[in-house]
């Protein structure tokens, strides 16, 4: 049975990514309390929502069409597994998808996605729930879609892999599924733990000393402006997504294509990461029903 989590309040004042307990995912969809950190994602959302523009839901929705290669998303549905602040479910909805359900574990996310519909696309055919990718009944609950879309989240939630088994389950046979992981790095994982075992003033310590070091990296290796950042996100918001991402795991090109493959998808397309610690972008398609999408049919 699943039991509800709740979140800690902000007792760090007006910076809201203070340390956080957290909560592992154990057994079919239970959920428990644990003394292991868990970064709040939400609060950053919020935080990214109180500046959102339409040039950024613009970029978001290029993006999409760029990923997808497909000019509209009329007559099919979208699945937006960790909406986080709605942006790209808003963005489905304005390139014509008919049936756009975001979820997410985080309640903060949920609200701050149905506050963003409602200033962005009051009229779209938009859902949000609060559902955890690995609470397997939930899932199971929800309707099959002609693409689901995860772009970093999945190494997030403590069981990648099994995140991944029933993710790709909702997806109909010959659908897409569009997932972006984490690139295999070394470092990744001290600084996310160290960041969120940092007191507050540590954390604006860390980020601040980050941000010189990562805008000159961006621009050596990309060549472009970094603060130019894609897909309608903007600097300080993904440094601080990145350092305070936890729990976290990664894989690499070559293991998520064996990865997807054993799950019945043909990989369509990778977009590789531009930074060795960046996430890298797989487009796939459905190509046969995998162990869950049977389980479902029976």
């Amino acid at each position: 049975m699943q039991r509800a989590v709740k979140t800690t309040a902000n007792v760090y004042g007006r910076w809201p990514y203070g340390r956080c307990g957290g909560h592992n995912n154990k057994g079919e969809g239970e959920l428990f309390m644990t003394s292991e950190v868990r970064f709040r994602f939400g609060e950053n959302w919020a935080s990214f929502s109180r500046h959102l523009t339409e040039t950024q839901l613009a970029e978001a929705r290029a993006s999409l069409q760029r990923l997808l290669d497909m000019e509209s998303l009329e007559d099919h549905t979208f699945l937006d597994i960790g909406c986080g602040s709605g942006l790209f479910s808003i963005a489905a909805a304005q390139l014509g998808a008919r049936q756009v359900v975001g979820i997410d574990i985080d309640p903060v996310s949920v609200r701050t996605s149905q506050d963003n519909a409602r200033r962005w696309a009051p009229d779209a055919p938009l859902t949000f729930r609060q559902v955890s990718v690995l609470d397997e009944t939930a899932m199971e609950a929800l309707d099959i879609f002609d693409i689901v879309y995860s772009w970093g989240v999945l190494h997030h939630t403590g069981d990648m892999r099994r995140a991944l088994r029933i993710a790709a389950a909702r997806v109909r046979t010959g659908g897409l599924f569009v997932v972006a992981i984490y690139n295999r790095h070394w470092s990744s994982p001290f600084v996310k733990r160290g960041y969120n075992l940092l007191p507050v003033w540590g954390q604006r310590g860390l980020a601040g000393g980050f941000a010189p070091v990562i805008l000159l990296a961006k621009a050596l290796v990309t060549r472009r402006n970094p603060f130019k950042v894609r897909r309608g996100m903007d600097f300080f918001h993904n440094l601080v997504d990145w350092l305070g991402g936890y729990p976290y795991e990664y894989a690499s090109i070559s293991e998520m294509r064996k990865l997807l493959g054993n799950l019945g998808f043909h990989v369509l397309r990778v977009l590789q990461a531009p930074v060795p610690t960046g996430c890298n972008e797989f487009v796939c398609r459905a190509e046969r029903e995998n162990e869950f999408s049977k389980k479902r049919a029976r």
